[in-house]
């Protein structure tokens, strides 16, 4: 009840100065064609099972197909009869699960794709497109789907050889900084919180209410990832600082921090249950791509790497920034540093800390290539659109493997313990033990007993 509370508090305390009237600036045309974009993008997300889901939906499905049948909190029994918790970042499938649970089984993928059309749209709505239809917002939506770095010119430098199509692109190295359609067709519930709250954090850097934005994105964000949280801190402490600078401390929401705490701390001791197990974990099946991922890299491949992801791009957008150059040149310093830490079976530091200043370089090119009375730099246009010309065969291929390879349907009852072998990953689960939340959970009822193999 008190986090609940705490929870409320929050959202009153950021939209209460608001005006009671929300008004978009988008022609209803634009609308429609925005709505079709997002409903088209995420038809080939794996949740949906539209068409071909790539294999990390296996896991994911089983964790949803969990929460949608067992009892919350979802926990299983190991060898010894401890229970193990899970406990990963769970906030996108809860309203799926919800429906599951009320509705049935039956149709569970409809009610993913829903919700993934749902925060697609959100995003596109925040992004600073065009207000009416044309051939800019048309232009826009089509960078947005396509961005991407220069994949196939890292594949045909590293490897001397064309790539086999349609096989991925974005492990060309052993790093990876992956498409928004790679983020959004293989791990939507990382990608679409980092998203929407690094588009709130940009839109707002300015106001007088960027604190109080930030106190309530920060814990909401939380519960779907923890990646999108510690990638927006360097944002949201340049964000601070300028908002005290330019506001005083007496614009510092003192009452909706408290709250923030007192929403995130909870949060935070259901993530970190027994999370120092973790690294020490074994997977059930080593994969070579998990190896690969964590292969050291040489400074050949990190220039090529960061020059074909995103840094050739970076240099030529640079000269024509017209505002937002700190956040510019926090997330190129962010790109530039991901590479050299190195965390995970397949580097998830990589793979999800990217996605916040990711998101900020599309923001800024979209404002800087589609602004009007653009025309004085039209080698800029010409020379950053080769460059997301080239990009878009990522998407591009993501896209195609969706459609050629073989569809198949979810299978919502095999549990999270079946999938992985009998023993369910360390990333998705901890012993209860001694975590303070032990006494504030309900009592756990039976669940099936995990035995070794």
């Amino acid at each position: 009840m008190l986090l609940s509370a705490a929870l409320l508090y929050l959202i009153a305390r950021v939209c209460r100065p608001a005006p009671a009237a929300w008004h978009s600036g988008h022609s209803r045309s634009a609308i429609l064609l925005i709505v079709a974009t997002a409903c088209a993008w995420s038809a080939f997300g794996g949740g949906s099972h539209f068409l071909y889901a790539n294999p990390d939906w296996e896991i994911r499905d089983a964790v949803l197909g969990d929460l949608a049948q067992l009892d919350w909190p979802v926990h299983y029994l190991a060898a010894d009869g401890a229970p193990l918790i899970l406990r990963s970042a769970i906030g996108y499938f809860l309203p799926p699960a919800l429906f599951g649970k009320i509705f049935g089984l039956a149709h569970l993928d409809l009610a993913v794709y829903l919700w993934t059309t749902a925060g697609v749209l959100i995003f596109l709505l925040l992004l600073p497109l065009p207000g009416r239809a044309g051939w800019r917002l048309g232009i826009g939506l089509l960078l947005v789907v396509f961005f991407s770095g220069m994949d196939i010119v890292g594949v045909l430098i590293a490897t001397e050889a064309l790539p086999i199509f349609p096989l991925r692109l974005e492990w060309w190295v052993p790093l990876s900084y992956p498409s928004l359609t790679g983020q959004l067709l293989w791990a939507p519930n990382h990608a679409l919180a980092g998203w929407i709250a690094a588009l709130l954090c940009f839109r707002h850097r300015q106001g007088r209410e960027f604190l109080r934005v930030a106190s309530a994105m920060l814990p909401l964000t939380l519960i779907w990832t923890p990646f999108a949280v510690i990638g927006l801190l360097p944002f949201v402490v340049l964000g601070a600082i300028n908002s005290i600078r330019k506001f005083g401390w007496r614009s510092v929401p003192w009452d909706a921090a408290i709250a923030a705490t007192v929403v995130s701390l909870p949060l935070l001791l259901f993530l970190t249950i027994d999370v120092g197990h973790i690294e020490s974990a074994v997977p059930t099946v080593p994969t070579a791509g998990a190896r690969y991922a964590l292969q050291a890299v040489s400074l050949h491949s990190y220039l090529l790497f960061v020059g074909c992801e995103f840094l050739f791009l970076a240099m030529v957008i640079a000269p024509h920034l017209r505002a937002a150059r700190a956040e510019f040149w926090l997330a190129v310093g962010l790109l530039l540093a991901l590479p050299l830490l190195r965390f995970g079976p397949t580097n998830d530091l990589g793979l999800r800390l990217s996605t916040i200043p990711l998101v900020i370089l599309l923001v800024i090119c979209l404002q800087t290539l589609l602004a009007p009375g653009q025309g004085s730099s039209r080698s800029t246009l010409w020379i950053a659109g080769l460059f997301l010309v080239i990009g878009a065969h990522t998407a591009f291929n993501e896209f195609w493997r969706a459609v050629v390879f073989p569809h198949w349907r979810p299978d919502y009852r095999q549990t999270l313990a079946d999938r992985q072998g009998g023993q369910p990953a360390a990333h998705y689960v901890g012993h209860l033990g001694a975590s303070p939340l032990q006494r504030l959970l309900k009592p756990l009822p039976a669940a099936p007993r995990i035995d070794p193999q």
